[in-house]
Parts: C-alpha cells; sequence; structure tokens
C-alpha cells in the first residue's frame, strides 16, 4: 500500500470534521499529503464514492446526504488551487489506491466546486478511465479569466502568489494558446462520455460565467452528457442549489 499511515488532518477543517462526527473516518498521508476517506453508516455501503476535488471544508450537504446513501467521501490536499499536471498525476494513483484499499468502484464521482471545477474537469479529461462523472459549481475553466484576467479583475495577488508559483515563469500573454486551461478537457469528456453537472449562479461575481462556464455550455452544443442548473440570485456562494441539492443529489445517484 503506497503511502498510507495515520496522520491527524488539518485545523483548518476541525468544522468539517466535526460535521462528520457520527462516520468514521480515517485521515492520513499518502505521498506526503494529507488526506481522509469518510465511511457512510454500517450496512449501506454500496461500493459507490466521491471525491471532493478541492475546498474540502466547504458546503458539505450534498456529501452527507450521499453519506447517507451508502457512499464513501474522499480528498487529498491539492499543492495548488490551479490543477497541475503533477497534482492530477498524484491523485490518480490515490484514487486507484482508494478504491483497491476500501473496495470500492475503480471510478469516483467528483465534487468540484469553484477552482475545485478546474481539478475536477482536469482530471477527468486526463484520466476518464477513473471518472465517473462530475459535479462542478461556479468552476474556474478559463485561466485568460480567473486569476490572469488581462486588466487585473482583482485577481492580481492571487496571480502573483498562487498562480505563477503553480506554473513557474508562465506570463499572461502566454494563457491565450496554452493547454493547461480546464475548457482543453471538453473533448476528452465528451469523447468518453463522462455525465457533468454544472451549477452556477447569476449574481456571480468572483467567476464570470460568461469567461467560464458558457464556453463550456456553449462546447456541449446541447449534448445531453451535460445538465446545468442556473441558480437565480444567487453569487459565487453559497455552492449548491436552494432545493435542498436534490439535483446534484439525484445526478450523482444516477450516474455515479
Amino acid at each position: 500500500m503506497i503511502g498510507f499511515q495515520e496522520r491527524p488532518f488539518a485545523k483548518g477543517d476541525i468544522k468539517m470534521l466535526k460535521t462528520l462526527g457520527s462516520y468514521d473516518c480515517e485521515t492520513f498521508e499518502f505521498e506526503g499529503k494529507q488526506a481522509i476517506v469518510v465511511m457512510p453508516p454500517k450496512g449501506k455501503a454500496n461500493g459507490k464514492w466521491i471525491l471532493k476535488s478541492e475546498y474540502w471544508g466547504a458546503f458539505p450537504e450534498a456529501e452527507i446526504a450521499l453519506l447517507e446513501n451508502g457512499w464513501h467521501v474522499a480528498y487529498i490536499r491539492n499543492d495548488t488551487r490551479f490543477a497541475t499536471a503533477q497534482e492530477c498525476e498524484r491523485k490518480a494513483r490515490f484514487v486507484l489506491f482508494v478504491s483497491e484499499k476500501y473496495s470500492l468502484n475503480k471510478k469516483c464521482s467528483q465534487v468540484g466546486m469553484s477552482c475545485g471545477g478546474a481539478h475536477a474537469v482536469r482530471f477527468a479529461g486526463l484520466y476518464p478511465e477513473l471518472t465517473a462523472c462530475i459535479y462542478i459549481d461556479a468552476p474556474v475553466l478559463n485561466y485568460c479569466s480567473f486569476p490572469g484576467k488581462m486588466d487585473g479583475g482583482g485577481c492580481e495577488q492571487i496571480w502573483e502568489d498562487e498562480f505563477v508559483k503553480a506554473y513557474p515563469g508562465i506570463k499572461r500573454y502566454q494563457l491565450v494558446n496554452s493547454d493547461i486551461h480546464p475548457l482543453n478537457m471538453i473533448d476528452s469528456l465528451i469523447r468518453n462520455k463522462i455525465p457533468v453537472l454544472m451549477v452556477w449562479g447569476t449574481e456571480d461575481s468572483s467567476v464570470n460565467y460568461k469567461e467560464n462556464g458558457l464556453l463550456f455550455e456553449q462546447a456541449y452544443e446541447n449534448n445531453p452528457l451535460l445538465e446545468t442548473v442556473c441558480v437565480s440570485g444567487r453569487g459565487h456562494h453559497p455552492h449548491g442549489t436552494f432545493n435542498e441539492n436534490r439535483e446534484i443529489i439525484d445526478f450523482i445517484i444516477k450516474n455515479g
């Protein structure tokens, strides 16, 4: 078993762990990164599981509902918020490790919120054989928009402090022809028939939908592999729908 040893989880995720306090979970280190696997109630496990791609402690309501439906939920900490190839490679090894250790399906269902959408889409495009379906919410899909918006767009600190460290030496002008955008994974997702649910809010001022989700939506040209839910009046947060997340839960149960 690669890189498995017990280790306490990060203090920043205590809130999520308390929320999941009624469930058995294992926290450990995998290839130097903190990881967690949460088990459903005894007797309910169905062999299916969710990989939360980023922001482990954020808006867990749908994941908790799926735990009650027999799903395992897992997470491994990323190096960055911007889905480098190295992070995707490590995550692929993690998915294989988790599926074997916990006797789960080889394919996981991914939950990707905001920058987690970048992680989920890039991972699925690179490793479709490990992906059952994807739920993305207010996703970052176009790095020219976030954090590389040419007028800054309020993202200058994120660009300097995070993105350039994730992709050393990159310049904004190079993004135009870059292959690192999550949007570039669309052909792979469609070719491999991976179902996607995308949720977005009409008042999102953090991740511009026209520059991210809408481009994704237009590329599918009404292909039924993509389902979208527009939440009127919602900003970037809270992630999820205002309908007790029924659309999200039903989508993952159907396609996971």
